[in-house]
């Protein structure tokens, strides 16, 4: 008859049957194996799933450099288009000896609207950044399409100059005859070292 393996004693194990040291050893290795996947490979699981996402990070990086790099000869191109524009309105800005011919223009372009000028006048200018803002107290009268045509041949001119503040009104209760108050603005290019805040 069999023996009934409760009776088995550890010290006993060379004398046990060959099928129950087989199952003991298969118990141990198991035990064995269930430690080691739980001691050394998951952690090196952990390590490299972090490998993972660290590599899909770096090849994310990577493509956003390599599509900064394949974009680069058209940011130069585009720096170079802005260049050129900042030159193109850097020389719009009337110089300071410039100011009184920009001050004659405005005036022959509104005599030549058939427009009289009641007041033409600078005021006190200010530094806004790398530009001085010099402001221009424009006071006319004449037709409305006149003022219209003047309006449109200031946007016209060289140089730059912008309209702000209007006020129109009849001169008088019965005449077609209106008054123009304008405030506009030119600006001078400031160089770096002239600007104070």
């Amino acid at each position: 008859m069999a023996a009934d393996w409760r009776d088995w004693e550890i010290d006993e194990i060379p004398e046990w049957q060959a099928a129950a040291q087989n199952v003991l050893l298969f118990v141990i290795g198991s035990l064995v194996l269930v430690g080691m996947l739980f001691l050394l490979i998951l952690p090196l699981k952990q390590d490299v799933d972090l490998a993972k996402q660290e590599e899909s990070l770096l090849r994310t990086q990577f493509r956003i450099k390599a599509e900064q790099v394949a974009a680069l000869p058209d940011v130069d191109e585009q720096v170079e288009e802005l260049k050129r524009f900042y030159a193109h309105l850097t020389q719009q800005l009337p110089a300071e000896d410039e100011l009184a011919l920009l001050l004659a223009g405005i005036n022959d372009t509104g005599l030549q609207y058939n427009l009289n000028f009641e007041k033409l006048n600078w005021k006190k200018g200010q530094n806004i950044g790398w530009l001085h803002q010099v402001p221009l107290d424009i006071e006319l009268t004449g037709a409305y399409g006149d003022m219209g045509q003047f309006s449109a041949a200031l946007a016209r001119m060289p140089r730059i100059v912008t309209l702000q503040d209007f006020t129109l009104q009849r001169k008088t209760d019965d005449s077609d005859t209106l008054r123009l108050a304008v405030e506009a603005h030119t600006y001078r290019y400031e160089k770096p070292q002239e600007v104070t805040q």
